[in-house]
Formats: C-alpha cells, structure tokens, sequence
C-alpha cells in the first residue's frame, strides 16, 4: 500500500487531509519598511509585484507594483525610474506606454543617470517616432551618449551609423558638441570659488588660490550663481532706510545710536 501511495505521490493530498495547509506564499519582503517611506525598500516591493505578475499574469499585481515603483521613483530613486521604462516599453502590449515611461526617461536625462541605459531607448524612440514626431538630431545625440557610457547595443550602433550618413554634416557637427558639451558638465570636477563672501563650487573668476585654467561649464555657472543668490539673500533690508545690515553686526548699529 505504501508503494502505490508513493507511486502517486498521494502524501500531499494525505497531508492536506491531516490539516496540513501546505506551503504558503512568501511574505513580501521589506514591505513595513516601504510603507514607512523607505525608497528603496518601495522598489523592492514593487519588485516582488513584477515577480508575482510573471508567474500569474494577474492585472492587479502589474498595477500593485508600478504604484511602488512610482512612489518611489517620486522620491528621485533612480532604479525605480528605470524600472518603470523598462514595464512600459518591455513588457507586454497591452502594457506598453509610451508617454509614462518617457516621463521618466526624461527625469533620468535631467539627473544624468547614463547607467540605466536611458540614452539608448531615447534614441530608438526618437528615430521611431513615437514620441509624436522623428527627431534624427536628438536620436544621433542619445546615440552618442549612449556610446560614451561605454555599453553600445548593437541596435543603437546600426542606427548611429544609419544617422550619420543621413544627417547634414551641420547636424552631425552640433549633435556632437551637445553630446561633448553635455557629458562634460556633469562630470567634470568644478574648482571651489570664493563669491562676494560664499565659498561654492564652480568658478565665478580667477581669484581662487588655485591656479589653472577657469571652468566655465554651466554647472559651475549655475553653481556660481546660486551662491550669488544666496549671499544676496542673507543681506537684510534695514526698515524703510536705504541701508543694509550684515547678519550679526546688530550691536555695531547700537553702538553708535
């Protein structure tokens, strides 16, 4: 009798019939961490909602994970950004779309997270199309970026090549020097600078110690002026009078009332 239960395989349906209620499913991992506001743990959660989606092809787990992911993408998690693009443009057709995961893409352009291979799917979508209009001198830029990350797809070097033929020598030329002019703003280190008091980083002019050559990336210009802006902004109106006190020089005004 033993050798038939075993034959087949009866011992789960005789441990259910025990009271046994068998395996249970995993609990989601980090879950009170991400209801607490933990970006990180959020992705991770809506991982596990992409998981579950993969095996049961349920709707509401797709839509359960790309709320976590959101939540944290909205907290500038910058995997969780990639992970929506990838649902949007990778996934099903019933769950593609375009417009979100080009929400996103573009938020990684403006932090610069080349790693996430974001250069790449602007550049396709660009060339495609389908993001309203073709657009070859941005699709050869993205093309170019995506190069220097050092990882080119082999879509993304065909399709290079196919622009730079196609493309006015003009074009080819800008798209260059934006590429050039783009990747060395955001990875060039600024030399610190001493402006109207505030030290910052950037350079407003050469009167750091150091010496060399000025950097006048616009990140160092954009750098420079908010430091401007912001020793402007602790210079505080005295009254109705047309003078103005430094903070902390109250008891010299005292002093000579």
């Amino acid at each position: 009798m033993l050798r038939l239960l075993l034959a087949f395989g009866a011992f789960p349906f005789l441990a259910l019939a025990a009271g046994d209620p068998g395996p249970s499913p995993r609990p989601i991992p980090e879950y009170h961490e991400a209801m607490s506001g933990d970006r990180e743990a959020q992705e991770r959660v809506g991982r596990y909602y992409m998981e579950m989606y993969a095996k049961g092809g349920l709707k509401q787990h797709f839509e359960d994970g790309m709320g976590w992911f959101r939540k944290s993408a909205r907290q500038g998690y910058f995997v969780a950004m990639r992970d929506i693009f990838v649902a949007r443009l990778d996934g099903k057709p019933a769950d593609r779309d375009v417009k979100e995961a080009n929400e996103w893409l573009q938020r990684l352009h403006e932090l610069g997270r080349v790693e996430t291979g974001y250069p790449e799917r602007l550049a396709l979508l660009h060339a495609s199309g389908e993001l309203g209009v073709v657009d070859n001198p941005k699709a050869y830029f993205f093309c170019l970026l995506q190069r220097m990350t050092g990882s080119t797809p082999h879509e993304v070097g065909k399709l290079q090549a196919r622009l730079k033929a196609e493309l006015k020598p003009e074009q080819v030329a800008q798209a260059e020097k934006d590429a050039y002019d783009w990747w060395e703003d955001r990875n060039k280190p600024a030399r610190p600078v001493v402006v109207a008091g505030v030290k910052g980083d950037g350079n407003s002019g050469d009167d750091s110690k150091e010496g060399g050559p000025i950097d006048t990336s616009k990140k160092a210009q954009d750098l420079a002026a908010k430091n401007r802006q912001e020793s402007e902004r602790r210079i505080k109106p005295l009254g109705k009078e047309s003078k103005y006190i430094l903070p902390g020089s109250d008891d010299l005004e005292k002093r000579k009332k």
